[in-house]
């Protein structure tokens, strides 16, 4: 799959930009605050993830502009399709594909999937829990949008229950209407907790070759996922189990106002060769994995989706040794992945690279294309 001519309107600081893409590599230039990431993230929308810098629609209106809208052409299954996305108005968000409405957002990764990696991506080893959780359900919403759809729901129904139990500790909600609450968010905590490790099942073995290549097989990476409540091999008996950890932990979930049991308290743990990698790895090999793991990402989708991703470089080729650059390229250009790269400056490409890229320049929200 790959865009071949984006169209903002009214987005973050472009009021108005019409653009033409290389099929392979295409490196936007500039200072910084200039609108490079901006393009990136208006490309990364179009997927129906959502911004990658986790953005509300409001604050990517321009300033002073009541909407934003990006339409985009885009190849993708061997025929050409035509994206929009829209916000604005009655504060309402519009996605069509060929003219016809969506009735979700998340229904775009039916067409066009990207892949983004940032400098943030770089501490996926050393960060929090939530940064790991972040790029399982990001990954598996593009892979699956009924993932998504489990997600969503299950993010609303933990934060009505976290606001029941505030509201329990002043006397406004019973024991009986908590237990109703536990009704609705087991059966999805299940679930959610299923998907995750069926995807993560099939992500995994990609990281693990991957980091080998990387490592020149000196090293092994395993990758474990670290539930919140201890899960039996019987997959029939986690319902059971959850109710009765939500059961156990009453007490102190009242006492902090706060579900302390589900998928959104768990963790991907990683190991290189038995270690924790997030404890005992070096930088480079922190980095190392987390280039494993957005590259097992592109893997993933294509096995599910029959194409690759679009690939979006957001200011990481400077943070990235010229070995770990020159590997990130040639396996992206070898799979022939339509590429898009935010940079300050050139001198991380080799001139062969830039001679088959598409280069523009920005400055300011204005975009040139250049030759170098």
């Amino acid at each position: 799959m790959e865009i071949q001519a984006i169209e903002l309107a009214h987005f973050r600081n472009y009021q108005g930009l019409q653009i033409n893409f290389t099929p392979g590599v295409n490196i936007f230039v500039g200072a910084n605050g200039q609108g490079k990431t901006n393009l990136l993230e208006s490309i990364a929308l179009l997927s129906g993830g959502g911004s990658h810098r986790d953005a509300r629609d409001a604050e990517m209106v321009q300033w002073q502009e009541e909407y934003y809208r990006i339409k985009a052409t885009v190849r993708s299954d061997g025929q050409s399709v035509a994206l929009e996305l829209a916000f604005g108005g009655e504060r309402r968000k519009l996605a069509k594909v060929n003219g016809r409405k969506l009735r979700r957002i998340a229904e775009l990764s039916e067409t066009l999937n990207t892949v983004v990696f940032s400098p943030e991506d770089l501490s996926l080893v050393k960060g929090s829990p939530a940064q790991r959780r972040r790029f399982l359900d990001r990954e598996l919403s593009q892979a699956s949008p009924a993932y998504g759809d489990v997600l969503s729901r299950y993010a609303r129904v933990v934060t009505q229950r976290n606001n029941l139990l505030r509201r329990f500790r002043e006397g406004a909600v019973t024991a009986a209407e908590l237990e109703l609450w536990d009704d609705q968010l087991a059966p999805l905590a299940v679930e959610l907790l299923g998907r995750r490790l069926d995807g993560l099942a099939r992500i995994a073995p990609y990281a693990r070759q991957i980091y080998r290549g990387l490592s020149r097989d000196r090293e092994q990476l395993e990758l474990t996922y670290r539930s919140s409540f201890p899960l039996p091999e019987d997959r029939l008996r986690w319902l059971e189990v959850y109710r009765a950890a939500l059961k156990d932990r009453r007490a102190e979930e009242i006492a902090r106002q706060s579900t302390l049991t589900g998928p959104h308290r768990d963790d991907l743990q990683l190991f290189l060769n038995g270690r924790d990698a997030r404890t005992y790895g070096s930088q480079g090999q922190q980095r190392s994995i987390a280039l494993s793991l957005k590259l097992a990402e592109i893997a993933y989708i294509h096995q599910i989706k029959g194409e690759y991703p679009l690939v979006l470089l957001d200011d990481v080729m400077s943070e990235l040794d010229p070995d770990r650059r020159q590997q990130l390229l040639a396996e992206l250009e070898s799979k022939h992945i339509q590429v898009f790269i935010t940079t300050t400056h050139l001198h991380a490409f080799l001139p062969e690279q830039l001679g088959r890229a598409g280069i523009f320049r920005i400055q300011a929200g204005q975009l040139s294309r250049r030759s170098e």
